[in-house]
């Protein structure tokens, strides 16, 4: 148990099932739908399904999988999928509470899924239907007998997309007098015993300190997977030395044939990577060669995109002894309707255009293509996502081509001739691409989905007429200036309207390819959607190449958001405003909710993606999704920001994550190289903290002093404030993290370099000068001549999914 929040985290588990899942039910309106589902999926159970005598290690449970001891548990069990087809989800969970007399516990239920909880064999809690989000939260009485008492949790859900089968159990008074333990306590011995031992491990520079007497054998390997044959033995051991150049390590130890493994990211080894290029041209030929390279030889191996490598290879005249199999599999995708299938039906229309199929594949990628639903207001049901802003354009121009192929045809879903088709997507792309010219892009910055979003507009440019190619071609260069502008030493370092992990190293983001190809001496990158680039009518904006190194102090709008640049030779600071500090801010309106709105205009869809993406409208208090407010940066793979989690543990998968995206969004206000932010987390959230980013092994040094963090780099300075104590924190990554605990926080960053402070000491004086206050009442932060941060609780509902 948690001794500082109350979570357990110590469960035997079995699971998850997965099955099929499958309804007539059919809805136009696609969150509707997924509501409706969740609403059957979880059968009525009132008995336990197992008693505490039949829970063992080992032992097969109801669900005819075996209880294993769930490692590692931050407090959540969490067994987030990504599921690109419908499918029903069940899990089994336990735990056991002991008490020396009989007492009667609140706690807090915190689940996602449906849930039923019995403790010693009666039913305490009970929630019948999902959601997406936010996490729900329930109180209940947990009567505890003297003795050990049995906890037994049974979790269904229904799996779509980003599936949440998470849920926590808080224990809110008596901790002192509790104590948290498993079934089967004998066997689960010592895997508690491990799992305390992996916990305590530290890491100092490029040495990893070990706690004495791990209670069985214990391993070092490197990277994702365990290769047994390259593991080291180094029981008995106080201190290991990691390998220079890995960027993981594994440490881990085996109790009855089973793993327990804790993963420890090496920052200070990932370093960007630089080619020895002459120019762009020869950029962009190692970039597409190294496209080419993947899934070429060797037996075969399913990938995600293995479509798009043969797509590369196919251009430049190779061909790969599995070339046949990728694209197999990419139409059975497209057949099965799977989730982003419009991704790899995008790349196969493509590939079918420049390149001829063997007839056989040719047949069933014609007939994949006429029986593919290409939108959801059309006949059938899956679970595909279509009104994201990248989905909704790679979906319009999938249907657009597809109509263009085949005009006289007849597609089965919507019912109409290919000419139809084709004329429909063509007024949707024109409504979209008119929407983003007004009003700027929604996933605006985002390292990742801006390059799908950049794959739908090259079929644009590459197939419509020239005046929607033009339009796409403009929108093109909009993205890659925007990129270039927040370039920092070559790293795109921006706020963003949706991220992953990536975040903290962000020379390793998707989009870092667009900056190596225009200009070859920054950090190297990669990706797949670059394919769609070769032969392409498009032609890279170099131009942009100069931006890239150039001082700005630039602000805009796009979407509903409100962004800040501030970037200097050695140093640069960017933020969204929350909210919106610009002297007439002009937002545009979520429809979603509008009984008569038309479901099948640009502007109802936007207004969709904007309720189930959260929300693009930054304002304190929304729950956010995978937003990131704020970057500072020091260097291109240094940089410093915070974020509400929207987890308990490092790298575990949901959205909002643990270092990308926020729970719940704070007020943020930039004025040049000072940023300040506030956090007021809610009680109905269960992450009652919130975090820094500050990676010292990056830093040529560092000090913390009370309330104050002070890092330098290469000439250039960072400094961050919080109004709560700053504590060191540990998980995946060491002495990278500083946890502000408590649901109220406030946050003042201020940059500088040698050039406008002189020494480093002489910055830590004046940013002490600032003598920042935060006062809780008015919700207000003050700092010196940087004046206020105001905390506004938005007007903005909830919106549950």
């Amino acid at each position: 148990m948690d001794a500082r929040s109350g979570f357990l985290t110590h469960y035997l588990y079995s699971g998850p099932r997965l099955s099929p899942f499958e309804h007539e039910q059919t809805d136009k309106n696609q969150i509707r739908y997924e509501q409706y589902l969740r609403s059957i999926i979880a059968d009525k159970v009132e008995l336990a399904p197992v008693l505490a005598e039949e829970i063992a290690i080992g032992a097969e449970s109801p669900l005819g999988q075996p209880w294993q001891y769930l490692y590692p548990c931050s407090g959540f069990v969490n067994f987030n999928l990504f599921s690109y087809t419908l499918q029903k989800v069940e899990l089994l969970a336990a735990a056991a509470l002991t008490v020396a007399e009989d007492l009667t516990v609140r706690a807090n239920v915190w689940t996602y899924t449906a849930i039923d909880i019995w403790l010693n064999g009666s039913k305490v809690s009970s929630a019948a239907n999902p959601v997406y989000k936010p996490i729900m939260k329930q109180e209940i009485e947990l009567p505890l007998r003297k003795g050990s008492n049995t906890l037994v949790i049974m979790l269904q859900n229904l799996a779509v997309r980003d599936t949440r089968n998470i849920f926590g159990i808080q224990l809110l008074e008596h901790l002192d007098r509790i104590t948290a333990g498993l079934p089967d306590a004998a066997a689960a011995e010592p895997y508690l015993k491990l799992d305390q031992w992996l916990s305590e491990i530290t890491l100092t520079g490029n040495e990893l300190l070990l706690p004495p007497d791990p209670p069985c054998a214990v391993y070092i390997a490197y990277g994702e997977g365990i290769d047994p044959a390259a593991a080291k033995d180094i029981t008995g051991l106080r201190r290991v030395a990691v390998e220079q150049s890995e960027a993981e390590a594994l440490i881990y130890g085996i109790v009855d044939g089973k793993r327990l493994s804790r993963q420890i990211e090496l920052l200070h080894n990932r370093v960007p990577v630089y080619r020895s290029v002459a120019d762009t041209s020869e950029a962009k030929a190692a970039v597409f060669e190294e496209l080419a390279a993947i899934g070429a030889t060797g037996s075969f191996e399913p990938l995600r995109f293995g479509l798009f490598y043969v797509l590369a290879r196919w251009n430049l005249g190779k061909a790969g002894a599995n070339d046949h199999l990728h694209i197999s599999r990419a139409i059975e995708q497209i057949e099965r309707r799977e989730d982003c299938s419009d991704f790899h039906l995008a790349g196969l229309l493509r590939l079918m255009d420049i390149h001829k199929l063997p007839a056989e594949l040719e047949q069933r990628a014609e007939q994949a293509i006429l029986n593919y639903r290409y939108w959801m207001t059309e006949n059938g049901s899956d679970g595909m996502c279509f009104w994201s802003e990248n989905h909704a354009l790679m979906f319009y121009i999938c249907a657009y081509m597809a109509g263009s192929r085949y005009p006289d045809r007849h597609f089965v879903r919507s019912g109409r001739s290919g000419s139809e088709v084709k004329a429909v997507a063509l007024g949707r792309i024109r409504d979209w691409l008119t929407d983003v010219e007004c009003w700027g892009f929604e996933e605006f910055q985002s390292t990742d989905y801006m390059c799908v979003t950049m794959g739908a507009l090259l079929n644009a440019v590459d197939y419509m007429e020239q005046d929607e190619a033009e339009r796409a071609a403009a929108l093109i260069d909009v993205i890659i200036k925007s990129f270039a502008s927040h370039a920092f030493r070559g790293s795109i370092v921006t706020p963003q309207a949706r991220i992953y992990r990536s975040v903290i190293l962000p020379f390793t983001q998707a989009a870092q390819s667009l900056m190596y190809l225009l200009k070859p001496d920054a950090p190297a990158g990669n990706s797949e959607w670059l394919a769609f680039l070769m032969n392409s009518r498009y032609q890279l904006p170099y131009q942009y190449a100069e931006l890239m190194d150039k001082p700005l102090d630039i602000e805009y709008p796009t979407g509903n958001a409100w962004v800040k640049l501030y970037k200097q030779p050695r140093y640069l600071l960017t933020s969204v405003q929350s909210p919106r500090y610009d002297a007439a801010p002009v937002y545009w309106d979520n429809i979603s909710f509008e009984e008569y709105a038309d479901i099948e205009s640009n502007e109802y869809v936007k207004s969709f993606n904007e309720r189930f993406h959260g929300t693009t409208r930054f304002e304190p208090g929304v729950y956010g999704y995978q937003q990131h407010m704020w970057y500072a940066a020091l260097d291109n793979d240094t940089v410093l920001f915070t974020n509400h989690p929207g987890e308990l543990a490092d790298e575990v998968g949901m959205r909002p994550g643990y270092w990308y995206g926020n729970g719940i969004m704070p007020a943020v206000k930039q004025q040049g190289s000072t940023l300040g932010a506030i956090y007021a987390i809610g009680e109905e959230h269960p992450v009652a903290f919130t975090h820094l980013f500050f990676p010292e092994a990056k830093l040529d040094s560092s000090l913390h002093d009370g309330h104050w963090l002070f890092g330098e780099k290469d000439g250039g300075y960072a400094a961050i404030w919080c109004s709560e104590p700053l504590q060191p924190y540990h998980d995946k990554l060491f002495h990278c993290e500083y946890r502000a605990y408590g649901r109220l926080a406030a946050y003042l960053c201020k940059l500088g370099s040698v050039d406008e402070f002189g020494s480093f000491e002489q910055f830590q004086a004046r940013c002490r000068e600032l003598a920042p206050q935060f006062d809780a009442r008015s919700m207000q932060l003050s700092a010196g001549e940087f004046g206020v941060v105001q905390y506004v609780y938005s007007s903005n509902k909830t919106q549950y999914v």
